[in-house]
């Protein structure tokens, strides 16, 4: 046993089997010294675009949407809030405002507020005729008809202690030629306390832009 032990410890180390090292593939060696860097300026929503892509090596297989979890799913964040709370105030009333975007698609728009507060002269800014504590709402809904035509209407409400006031206008806008425009719309202006107030008004309006 011990002459065998001897001449393990004693032989060259060439009589010792070398063990071999795999060698890296050209294309893996070259991936890991030198790897694609992606810049900020260039990566932004380009990341998942393939001709974005920085190379892989020959023979692996680009991983796909289909690949990640959730069937390639997409998470999608609203870019904007859908509600807003403001403060109001000018010489003729006070008071705040809450609004709401109801809809919001590439052809129809719905939005609505309601405003709280105190009315300080009267006759003005489509409100009631007396001072006191108001109670306002409002409601924009535009319409696009084609690609040329869209319909917009606006309805103004207030109430206070002594009659409420209404506002309603109905707009239609054509675009004939790029610069050549044509409107038509109604309005509509009636108030519960004072009837010398109420009024009907129709226009048609021919609009060149230079």
């Amino acid at each position: 046993m011990l002459p065998l032990l001897w001449l393990a410890f004693s032989a060259p180390p060439t009589a010792i089997a070398q063990l071999t090292v795999p060698v890296l593939q050209p294309e893996v060696a070259q991936r890991l010294v030198d790897p694609p860097r992606c810049l900020a300026a260039q990566c932004v929503n380009g990341e998942w675009q393939v001709e974005a892509m920085a190379a892989i090596p020959a023979g692996q297989r680009r991983i796909g949407s289909d690949d990640l979890p959730g069937a390639a799913g997409q998470l999608r964040l609203p870019s904007e809030r859908r509600d807003w709370m403001k403060a109001q105030g000018s010489n003729a009333r006070v008071g705040l405002q809450y609004g709401v975007q109801a809809l919001k698609t590439a052809e129809t728009t719905l939005r609505v507020s309601v405003d709280t507060g105190y009315r300080l002269q009267g006759y003005a800014d489509d409100g009631i005729a007396s001072t006191g504590p108001i109670l306002r709402g409002q409601v924009e809904w535009n319409q696009a008809l084609g690609q040329r035509a869209q319909l917009s209407q606006t309805t103004r409400l207030e109430a206070g202690q002594r009659g409420a006031y209404l506002r309603n206008s109905l707009l239609l806008k054509v675009q004939l030629q790029p610069m050549l425009i044509l409107s038509s719309g109604v309005e509509l202006r009636r108030d519960s306390a004072l009837a010398g107030r109420n009024q009907t008004d129709a226009t048609l309006k021919l609009r060149y832009a230079f």
